[in-house]
């Protein structure tokens, strides 16, 4: 655990639901690269992705949320994070749960994502559907939100600097490593409530 970090656990989903919902939904603002991410929550687990290594990707074997690049075709930027669930996970969220709400925009800072624009929306599945990931995936797991324990981390892209991460060990994979945009989208759910 991060020296100095005592992290409360994550909400309920009846006070994530009451906090999103006085949240506005973001809108496509023509940043150089709008996304959106969906982030799926199931009895108190949050199912994360682990990419599937191909060159030229910069988030090549990160583990992250579904989600994606926003398309001409999207109406909403929440229509992508549903599309890009139903691309690379064969789920469709609102058939097994509903939307609670819209988390706001995750602006990207670092080297290789600044210019990035991030609507971010949470759902809540009243089962676990099963998953068909598509070839941008390696793996998918319903990770237990309390083993979500900030820690420090090596990752290959920042040498020789600690970062700030969740280590999980899923009893179906191997160790995730959860850092950047996808850790501070998920301690940003963890504070909502204080927010």
């Amino acid at each position: 655990m991060l020296p100095g970090v005592d992290p409360s656990p994550f909400p309920t989903l009846p006070v994530l639901a009451e906090a999103l919902a006085a949240q506005p939904a973001p809108t496509h603002e023509g940043a150089a690269i709008e996304a959106a991410v969906l982030v799926c929550l199931q009895a108190e687990s949050v199912l994360l992705a682990r990419r599937a290594l191909h060159p030229g990707d910069p988030w090549s074997g990160h583990v992250g949320l579904p989600g994606g690049r926003w398309e001409e075709g999207d109406p909403t930027l929440l229509d992508t994070a549903l599309r890009e669930a139903q691309e690379e996970l064969g789920i469709d969220p609102l058939a097994h749960g509903r939307v609670l709400g819209a988390l706001g925009t995750h602006i990207g800072r670092g080297r290789r994502v600044s210019g990035v624009r991030i609507a971010v929306y949470v759902a809540a599945l009243d089962e676990r559907p099963p998953l068909e990931l598509s070839t941008e995936l390696a793996s998918a797991h319903w990770v237990p939100l309390a083993q979500l324990v900030p820690v420090t981390a090596r990752v290959a892209e920042l040498p020789g600097t600690d970062v700030a991460a969740y280590a999980v060990d899923p009893p179906d994979g191997d160790r995730l490593i959860v850092w950047g945009i996808t850790y501070a989208i998920l301690e940003r759910l963890r504070a909502l409530p204080a927010v």
